[in-house]
């Protein structure tokens, strides 16, 4: 709880994301990270590997971007930043917290490097917006990267919509509709890559899939799949029932013949 409470202090969060917890939930993950530094080594090290691959394949083609905006980026553990810098002029960090990695990252590559607080679902002021008509755009111009994002835009704002009484099934509709928006929004630009957590795992169990559907709908709107991984999210010892996370990497833009 301490080093929780310290994390907490040292976030700079959007007020709106802050009032439905969206800072506590960062504090943990930074606590959580710093703790299962190892167990998590290699599922970071895959995430970094997607990312830099999907931007030198947009880098790599005629029509290559300047910028790049990588939405969850606030603790940037997980953002191959300095490689990312030699191939885009500047780099938006987006998120609804930011953590002090991110800030002095900003400082130490001032005028390249910025922390852009923006809630990417559109919906963080105002849980009875349509999600599809409060999703802004992404920039258009710019390589866009939903990091580890996916599954967890709409866990906080359907927590709150459950705990004001609104039924289970139009709840679990609305967060439907938060992912589909973030997902047609990335479909929009020409450069993207989407890393996504597809599955949960468990070593006595089959797979509980979470996007069911989702990768036939990206391959039919033409994102080509990149590589696949597992995640130790729950480590032995960390819960009662061991687990982990499928992931995968999607991307579009660039050279697209893999």
């Amino acid at each position: 709880m301490i080093e929780e409470a310290i994390a907490w202090a040292r976030l700079d969060c959007m007020p709106a994301a802050q009032r439905l917890g969206l800072r506590r939930e960062a504090a943990a993950l930074a606590v959580r990270h710093r703790r299962l530094r190892m167990q998590w080594a290699d599922h970071i090290a895959q995430t970094r590997a997607a990312l830099l691959a999907s931007a030198r394949r947009s880098a790599a083609a005629p029509d290559t971007p300047r910028r790049a905006w990588i939405m969850g980026a606030g603790l940037l553990q997980d953002v191959p930043l300095r490689e990312l810098l030699d191939l885009f002029e500047t780099i938006d960090l987006v998120d609804v917290c930011f953590g002090p990695a991110a800030r002095v990252a900003a400082r130490e590559h001032a005028g390249r490097v910025r922390c852009r607080p923006h809630d990417v679902s559109g919906v963080l002021e105002d849980l009875s917006r349509d999600p599809q008509r409060a999703a802004p755009p992404m920039p258009a111009d710019a390589w866009c990267a939903s990091v580890n994002l996916l599954s967890q835009l709409s866990l906080l704002p359907c927590a709150a919509l459950l705990d004001r009484g609104e039924a289970e099934a139009v709840v679990e509709r609305y967060g439907a509709a938060i992912q589909q928006a973030h997902i047609d929004a990335l479909g929009r630009v020409p450069h993207a890559c989407l890393i996504v957590e597809y599955a949960q795992t468990r070593t006595d169990a089959p797979n509980d899939v979470l996007l069911p559907g989702l990768p036939d709908c990206l391959i039919r709107d033409g994102w080509t799949a990149g590589p696949r991984w597992q995640w130790a999210l729950n480590p032995a010892g960390e819960t009662d029932e061991p687990s982990g996370r499928a992931m995968q990497a999607w991307w579009r833009g660039g050279d697209t013949g893999r």
